[in-house]
């Protein structure tokens, strides 16, 4: 259990202002593209779909939860963590939350390593298995943007840069580098961080009893930490088979919200192919999108593409739709499982 003297708390005031910055960016990028682009199309369009839509669009969402909590689970499996699935399950709602708000979705690893903590996972593995299901996904979506472009160059017209190879290519490698150093080198790691603190010390900008402290608490850590991540890779088969599958059918999930209601506003011809090709950049984009849930940078960027692809009038409830049945409503689920465990006491927050 995380103990109290290391002070793990949210702070809360942080928390709604990230909030409310959230929720202005998002109303604002919503007003803007209604007013100006999809001239002015109402949102009632919804509750003309046909019932098997609908009742797809619903069980989708169901299944969408259930199936990010299954791919954290079986990564938590691989790692010998015991705990069981309905605590996942809620960890789900408080990660969808957290890093829907907070800029590159930064608190979202400090929620799930926090909330693991609570029910008895080490630092080390619980910080190990919130990397490794992040990785997962953003592996599989790194590695498919190239392949996209490579085979629709007319997808280039679309990106801010003609050196988007480029940049891709230093991101990976970058990628590929830190994950190698921290299975492989880890204590090159630790070398560098123990001459930078000595290097401070020596400044006179840490004590050395603080000094003293803050390695032996990082180096302990770490190690444990890296050991999780190679033990990972190593681990039951099963689960780490398991845990890929359900990357893979989350992902899938998630961008199955936009085929449907595509379907939902006539457009029968589509192509799932196509709209997965949209989905993954656009995902692709929000994961360098510094404002909180990319709000403004989600919203922009889907419309570029898929403006391309439907009629202008239907551009909003397409828009809106998918960031409600995508995010909305896993972030109004964790804004109530939050405030729930804060009054029962089981989220300790700054005073």
């Amino acid at each position: 259990m995380a103990k109290k003297d290391k002070k793990l708390y949210f702070n809360l005031k942080n928390l709604l202002l990230y909030l409310a910055l959230f929720v202005s960016i998002s109303i604002f990028s919503m007003y803007y593209i209604n007013r100006i682009y999809s001239q002015g199309s109402n949102l009632d369009v919804f509750f003309s779909f046909p019932a098997a839509v609908i009742a797809s669009l619903i069980g989708l969402l169901f299944f969408y939860y259930i199936f990010d909590a299954s791919r954290l689970y079986f990564v938590l499996k691989t790692l010998n963590a015991e705990i069981s699935f309905w605590n996942v399950y809620k960890l789900v709602f408080i990660n969808f939350f957290i890093s829907n708000i907070t800029p590159l979705a930064t608190g979202g690893g400090f929620a799930q390593v926090y909330f693991l903590q609570k029910k008895g996972i080490p630092l080390g593995k619980s910080s190990a298995a919130a990397l490794i299901r992040t990785l997962l996904s953003a592996t599989m979506l790194f590695l498919s943007v190239p392949f996209i472009i490579f085979r629709n160059k007319s997808m280039l017209n679309l990106l801010p840069s003609n050196y988007v190879f480029i940049y891709l290519v230093i991101f990976l490698a970058l990628y590929v580098f830190v994950f190698y150093l921290l299975i492989f080198k880890v204590r090159l790691i630790m070398k560098i961080i123990y001459k930078f603190l000595y290097f401070l010390k020596s400044k006179h900008l840490l004590n050395k009893k603080r000094f003293r402290r803050i390695v032996r608490y990082i180096f302990k850590h770490l190690e444990l930490f890296s050991e999780d991540l190679a033990f990972f890779i190593q681990g039951k088969k099963i689960f780490v088979f398991l845990s890929l599958l359900f990357t893979v059918i989350f992902l899938l999930t998630e961008f199955s919200f936009s085929f449907l209601i595509l379907q939902g506003l006539g457009y029968n011809d589509t192509s799932f192919f196509q709209i997965l090709i949209f989905q993954i950049l656009v995902v692709f984009i929000m994961y360098f999108a510094p404002t909180p849930g990319a709000a403004g940078i989600a919203e922009g960027g889907y419309s570029l593409l898929f403006s391309r692809f439907v009629n202008q009038s239907d551009l909003f409830p397409l828009l809106f739709y998918w960031r409600f049945f995508s995010k909305y409503v896993g972030i109004l689920i964790g804004v109530f499982v939050f405030f729930y465990l804060i009054i029962r006491g089981g989220i300790e927050v700054e005073e």
